[in-house]
């Protein structure tokens, strides 16, 4: 139970005040302080008896990075082919892992130069600017904390929206699969009566085969919102920890047992094609960054250990753990399935085996729980301010409206949009391309604008949040046409695609370039600062 209820505490400091202008009043009213009463600093939490181990922080990455994204990657490696697919994908996993490094190491930068407590991720972001070189960051910190609380709370709606609709396929496939199996076997059962040698009995109505009871998959949906309701109702997580526990099993378990089925058989390569049309790129590129989720825990984590100094390795083993499934699960998800991968990997499993409705259950289980754990971040962001405004008998009630408010919102988004695939392209390219590949680069421009920068270090961040904006273009508008237009999109549409996928790629390959010309390094940013 204890490792559960650090789980939960896990995601409290991803709260961070959504009013605050994170200016020079917070710093003099700390300092006015006790320094007793102060929070522990992070150059001093080595030094710490409290906090979580190097385990339980590698644990704590895996759970934050595992989640529907994974069982959507088989269709990510389809957009792109079955070789450029996987080699994508390890190429954007480090990226993104480079990029967690670049946050963990402007955030011990800023701790150790400003004397200030733990920073989260819009912390980070408005310290960076508010204490940059240029006049023109200073004034705009605060627009950079709502900005990255913006879209923090956009990222975690969507994947509440995202868990409805997986939610409701699954149980929806469960549901008409085991009407399926009733069929068949009054199928049989009739077939075996009228070849027997003795006289054919009355036919009973009860006896005769019907159409599976085929339901729409907004009611599946509507009938999951009250539930989910009630679940967000629990405002503290640590009361989730025995749910959180099982629902990690469940999950486990469920991807073992598809692992197990997609070895059985790994097809004919020859039938699958090595890449696909450059049209279809923006869509993995959306699946793909949705599925490197975990950017938004990294510093919360990092905070929270007792050794701060070992996080990069721990963080480090977990993503390449992260990797290696994703690509595996992909390829062989792929593989095993070809050209007919759907959204989820689960929706492919066939009907006739307990084992596969089985997994449909457990993992729905746990993406029901994991609903409330997403959507603890967006509520606390933007409840507070509004309650604020309220007298205090009246804070209580309005926080239970929000709340149902919020679920019908994200309920309301996934009944526009009845597809896992598109609501998962949609979302990673809106949202996660921004703070997993946007964001940090530039606040590592930002950060260290008051030294001489080094070539190499500039090409590669603006490279980096060059190719994240274009994904973010060229992935948001191949999707929103694949959304209006979903039988063919307009020629127009994929050409379009197709030029802002090469000139990501003309930008990635001329930085390259540009990168061995000035005989700089990609090298991944460590703990830079003595903290001890």
């Amino acid at each position: 139970m204890p490792s559960q209820q650090l789980d939960m505490e896990v995601m409290t400091p991803l709260i961070e005040n959504p009013g605050g202008g994170g200016g020079q009043e917070e710093e003099n009213s700390e300092e006015d302080q006790d320094p007793e009463l102060l929070p522990v600093r992070h150059y001093e939490l080595g030094n710490s008896h409290q906090g979580i181990t190097f385990t339980q922080a590698l644990i704590h990455l895996l759970k934050g990075n595992i989640g529907t994204g994974l069982l959507g990657l088989p269709l990510a490696v389809r957009n792109a082919g079955v070789i450029v697919g996987p080699l994508c994908l390890v190429l954007m996993g480090v990226v993104c892992v480079h990029c967690m490094h670049i946050l963990v190491n402007c955030s011990h930068h800023l701790c150790e130069r400003l004397k200030r407590p733990p920073l989260g991720y819009s912390d980070t972001v408005a310290f960076s600017m508010e204490h940059s070189s240029y006049q023109c960051f200073r004034k705009s910190a605060r627009f950079g904390r709502h900005l990255v609380n913006f879209f923090l709370v956009l990222t975690q709606l969507g994947f509440c929206s995202a868990y409805f609709v997986f939610l409701a396929e699954n149980i929806k496939q469960v549901v008409e699969g085991y009407q399926g199996v009733n069929i068949t076997l009054a199928d049989e059962s009739l077939s075996f009566a009228n070849t027997s040698m003795v006289p054919a009995p009355v036919p009973l109505p009860t006896m005769v085969p019907s159409e599976p009871w085929a339901l729409d998959l907004r009611l599946y949906m509507l009938f999951f919102l009250p539930f989910l309701i009630l679940l967000v109702f629990m405002k503290d997580l640590k009361n989730m920890a025995v749910l959180s526990l099982l629902a990690n099993v469940c999950m486990a378990v469920s991807v073992i047992i598809i692992f197990q089925y997609i070895t059985t058989d790994f097809g004919d390569l020859q039938r699958l094609p090595l890449t696909s049309p450059l049209g279809k790129f923006p869509f993995f590129f959306g699946t793909a960054i949705f599925a490197f989720e975990g950017i938004g825990v990294v510093l919360p984590l990092e905070n929270q250990m007792k050794e701060p100094k070992r996080f990069p390795t721990a963080l480090n083993i977990g993503m390449g753990i992260t990797i290696v499934l994703y690509v595996v699960l992909a390829t062989l998800g792929y593989l095993h399935f070809g050209d007919d991968i759907k959204g989820s990997i689960t929706l492919n499993l066939p009907h006739n085996a307990w084992t596969n409705q089985m997994v449909k259950i457990l993992y729905s289980f746990g993406v029901f729980v994991s609903f409330a754990i997403q959507f603890f971040v967006p509520a606390e962001i933007m409840i507070p301010p509004v309650q604020a405004r309220l007298r205090k008998s009246w804070r209580a009630p309005c926080e239970m409206i929000l709340r149902g408010l919020l679920v019908c919102l994200t309920f309301s988004f996934a009944v526009l949009i009845p597809r896992l695939d598109l609501v998962i392209s949609l979302v990673g390219a809106v949202s996660s391309s921004a703070l997993a590949l946007v964001f940090p680069p530039l606040v590592e421009l930002i950060t260290f604008s008051d030294r001489p920068l080094k070539p190499a270090m500039l090409v590669k961040d603006l490279v980096i949040a060059v190719v994240g904006f274009i994904g973010f273009l060229a992935g948001t508008y191949v999707t929103l046409a694949e959304i209006v237009s979903p039988e063919e999109p307009p020629e127009v549409i994929r050409e379009a695609a197709q030029n802002l996928t090469v000139v990501a790629a003309t930008a990635v390959a001329g930085a390259l370039g540009m990168s061995e010309e000035l005989g700089g390094n990609w090298t991944t940013p460590t703990t830079a600062v003595n903290l001890g």
